[in-house]
């Protein structure tokens, strides 16, 4: 529950340590590292699939840098297990995804770039990671769409060059 305790300990920006500094930054983090430790408990850890394929030193240290921003050694730990073709993802094309799905109408914030089949993410090189996701319609509640994905990457410096996305069939609900 030191997720739960973490949310509720931290109410206004203007609270203080003992030495003076502002501990925004520093709850925000461990809130964030808890938020994302839930997420990560339902996320199929068969998603991986990056073969021989790593990423290029800059884009190591991109992920570095992400991964010591989140404050529990116990959560990195369990970040870093999930395997390099969901980190290359989740760090460096995830945000180059959003404005891809919403142009074809899905909500800013509820896309997956996985399923829960094996291999739904693959590290082809590291200038390219392909895979499987599903996004909500922002129009048309519970419609979620499949599709495929290409994110081409620019090894040197870490950034996306172009971010693909081929729609499919609509996911039907269910369970």
């Amino acid at each position: 529950m030191v997720c739960g305790a973490l949310s509720n300990s931290y109410v206004e920006t203007t609270v203080r340590g003992e030495n003076g500094m502002r501990l925004f930054p520093i709850l925000r983090a461990a809130l964030s590292g808890c938020l994302l430790g839930g997420i990560l408990a339902i996320v199929p850890a068969h998603a991986d699939a990056s073969g021989d394929a790593t990423p290029s030193p800059m884009e190591q240290r991109i992920i570095a840098r992400h991964l010591m921003s989140i404050w529990s050694p116990d959560e990195r730990a369990a970040i870093r297990a999930q395997g390099t073709a969901w980190l290359m993802t989740t760090y460096l094309c995830q945000d180059a995804a959003r404005p891809v799905v919403v142009r074809l109408g899905g909500s800013a914030h509820r896309f997956f770039l996985q399923d829960a089949r094996p291999g739904s993410q693959i590290v082809v090189s590291a200038a390219l990671v392909q895979g499987r996701g599903q996004f909500l319609h922002a129009a048309l509640p519970m419609r979620w769409t499949a599709f495929t994905w290409a994110c081409h990457l620019d090894p040197g410096t870490g950034r996306v060059l172009r971010f693909e996305v081929r729609p499919g069939a609509d996911v039907p609900p269910g369970p």
